[in-house]
């Protein structure tokens, strides 16, 4: 007997509900106001029981549609609901909550994956009833929500072209077309003590004074300027929008400056630029060390088999230096050249203050684990791989350098863990062996750099 009032129930539902498919939920508010809503929460056993004090509800409507639903859960806590497609919505949003409104009432649910309701509350407008089953409610408001989905495909398309056109009426009304500009002026937000290889970045912004002293300004300044409207060429620096790092490279370092330069599109005789001399005090570290053991199938691009691989040797390097003068402060510089013999390419140019410290790691890979022992017939453990060898580092300073901070990590790499015994009748296997020193030359003799 409860199947069948149940089942008469979700079909008389449908019924009512069937008329609202294909409405949207702004032709379905019109029948609804603002006000006091009669709420059910839903209890043990998925039952519905009647909250004692209505929730304050009020539904805000922009143009032919409802902006927002403002629900006053427990009467004190404010949950303003969106809908989920302004032109045609299925429901509205709050959270991980849904708001759906049917004939007199509005379902209070969750959504999941599966395209299913699971019902919270449900709020009852003013002069409205509700007799319903839990599950009835979630069947019927699922099935009005994924009738509208399908419906949702033009009004989708109608909100993408306003929100588009709307964007280019807010760029045109910030933007410098059409307008008369004064003036362009670069701006920087944040000035680092220290300009260098891998120093903090410089954020900046750009000011367009108007012909009639109105300003406008770049988002990171409190304004909605366009960064279109620009055209950057900066120099020693990345030429990117509101943020810039030094770069890495020296040899795009040449007057030892970074230079921030910025053109008005639509106005291009107004130009900005700044120039930041640059520090080089920033310390560096350039790492070309071995490989571990257990990687070197993927390092060398060949087969290997079994554990117990060695380490690979650290790189063989060249590292060339000679001091000059900055060319905008006149204090010493050191310009660096590194060379990678081992993969035969340039790992580096930069440019450093003498006190300034470089770091090299050239350090062998530590061996690969050796294999356990895996029965009574191979009880022995393996022992482990060999550490690479360090790799050799030549220093060559031209006569001009007098201080150049440089320290070199050139150690061995350690052996690989020998693997355990697999019984008594077995013997633990031997740590590997442990790579040799690289070596570490310096030599004196002109040195010719050209950056």
């Amino acid at each position: 007997m409860k199947k069948l009032v149940l089942i008469l129930s979700f079909l008389l539902l449908l019924i009512n509900t069937a008329g609202l498919a294909q409405e949207s939920q702004n032709d379905i508010l019109k029948n609804f106001e603002s006000g006091k809503y009669t709420v059910y929460k839903v209890v043990d056993k998925k039952k519905f029981q009647k909250v004692n004090k209505p929730w304050p509800v009020t539904i805000t409507n922009q143009g032919a549609g409802v902006s927002s639903v403002l629900v006053k859960r427990s009467g004190i806590l404010d949950e303003e609901f969106k809908p989920d497609v302004p032109g045609y919505p299925a429901y509205f949003a709050f959270k991980t909550y849904r708001l759906t409104f049917l004939k007199d009432y509005a379902v209070y649910y969750e959504w999941n994956g599966k395209q299913e309701a699971t019902t919270k509350y449900v709020l009852v407008k003013p002069g409205g009833s509700f007799s319903n089953k839990w599950e009835a409610t979630n069947e019927s408001v699922a099935s009005y929500a994924t009738a509208t989905f399908k419906n949702q495909t033009n009004a989708r398309a109608n909100v993408k072209v306003a929100k588009a056109a709307q964007a280019e009426a807010d760029r045109k009304a910030n933007s410098l077309e059409n307008k008369k500009v004064k003036e362009i002026r670069l701006e920087l937000i944040t000035t680092p003590k220290k300009v260098a290889h891998f120093s903090e970045a410089i954020d900046y912004g750009i000011v367009a004074t108007l012909q009639d002293g109105t300003q406008l300004k770049t988002s990171n300044l409190g304004g909605k300027l366009p960064w279109d409207d620009f055209k950057l060429t900066h120099t020693g620096c990345s030429s990117t929008i509101e943020r810039v790092k030094v770069d890495e490279d020296a040899t795009k370092l040449t007057n030892d400056e970074i230079v921030l330069q910025v053109q008005s599109v639509y106005h291009p005789s107004l130009r900005s630029k700044k120039a930041i001399p640059t520090t080089n005090d920033v310390s560096i570290q350039v790492s070309r060390n071995g490989f571990y053991g257990a990687d070197r199938a993927q390092a060398t691009n060949k087969a290997t088999f079994g554990a117990s691989q060695p380490g690979g040797n650290g790189h063989t390097l060249t590292v060339k230096v000679k001091t000059v003068s900055h060319k905008k402060s006149g204090i010493k510089l050191n310009k660096i050249y590194i060379y990678d013999e081992t993969e035969r390419k340039v790992v580096a140019h930069y440019k450093l203050t003498p006190s300034t410290q470089l770091i090299i790691n050239a350090n062998g890979g530590n061996g690969q684990w050796g294999s356990d022992g895996t029965s009574g017939s191979f009880p022995n453990g393996d022992k482990g791989g060999a550490g690479g060898r360090g790799g050799d580092v030549t220093i060559i300073k031209d006569p001009s350098v007098t201080e150049f901070n440089i320290t070199v990590n050139n150690n061995g790499g350690k052996g690989g863990s020998g693997g355990k015994r697999y019984n008594v009748n077995g013997t633990s296997g031997a740590t590997g062996a442990s790579g040799a020193k690289g070596t570490t030359t310096t030599q004196k003799k002109t040195v010719q750099l050209n950056f």
